[in-house]
């Protein structure tokens, strides 16, 4: 089975889409929230129905798997494990290959390979086809799921663009990052590399008028100054240091790299420290 939640959730058997209801939708997504976990089944009872589920809760959870596992084939996908409900360990997930791409694009910025971190990046964010769990991301515990991988496909992207610009690719990535900035006005990083963009391009007044906007911006919503990405960016502009504009990653330590076999609470754990 392969399962897609980078996006609208989706589950495939052999290239055949998996037709599901609204409730064994929500219930998938629940599971797929906590792959590899075992989740309650008051857990599951609270994201089905909120606060207040019906006495039935436990027998209808009961019912909801039997028809999640015929619709997955009848196979063993959903087993009951530690007092809960689980997803087998033999799925293909495509939140947990986006992970796998970014923890190698890690060790490649850590080895100052810029060339294939950004491939690795880019293959990454390659499988995202819109916000995490959409449609599904207000459910209890799928919604702390979604906003954990949302939070890190901003942070591949925007090292991404970091890679990109130390090899040189500034002109290729300016009308991408007005497009970011105009979509996260706010997002301080990704307003200095576009600074960085266009100013690398020959472009300086429109460079200083990107850190105008984004001061006067971040004053009236705010009610604070520019912070050290963007200081820094127009210190180097004013300076005419082009040669020095290369911004800080601090997702490169050691600390948060991901690897390929760990576990998804052990990844969990280390994105979110």
């Amino acid at each position: 089975m392969e399962y897609r939640v980078l996006g609208a959730l989706e589950a495939y058997d052999g290239g055949r889409v998996v037709e599901l209801s609204p409730r064994l939708r929500d219930l998938l997504a629940v599971l797929l929230s906590r792959a590899g976990e075992p989740v309650s089944v008051g857990r599951i009872a609270e994201a089905m129905w909120g606060s207040a589920p019906p006495r039935s809760a436990a027998k209808t959870t009961q019912v909801y798997i039997h028809h999640l596992r015929r619709a997955l084939g009848g196979r063993l996908e959903v087993e009951h494990r530690g007092g809960g409900y689980v997803l087998a360990e033999h799925k293909d997930l495509d939140a947990e290959r986006f992970e796998d791409f970014s923890a190698q694009g890690y060790t490649a910025l850590a080895e100052h390979d810029n060339d294939r971190a950004a491939h690795l990046f880019r293959r990454a964010l390659y499988l995202w086809r819109g916000p995490a769990f959409d449609g599904q991301e207000g459910l209890p515990i799928v919604r702390e799921e979604a906003a954990r991988l949302d939070a890190l496909r901003q942070r591949v992207t925007e090292d991404r663009v970091e890679a990109e610009l130390a090899l040189g690719h500034h002109r290729d990535l300016v009308a991408e990052l007005m497009v970011a900035v105009a979509a996260n006005p706010l997002r301080e990083r990704l307003r200095a590399q576009l600074m960085i963009a266009l100013h690398r391009s020959g472009r300086r007044a429109e460079a200083l008028a990107v850190y105008r906007e984004g001061r006067l911006l971040l004053a009236r919503e705010l009610g604070l100054d520019p912070g050290a990405d963007l200081r820094r960016a127009e210190h180097l502009i004013l300076t005419d240091a082009a040669e020095g504009l290369t911004m800080r990653c601090p997702n490169c330590r050691a600390s948060i790299s991901l690897r390929h076999n760990a576990s998804r609470t052990a990844r969990r754990s280390r994105i979110s420290g």
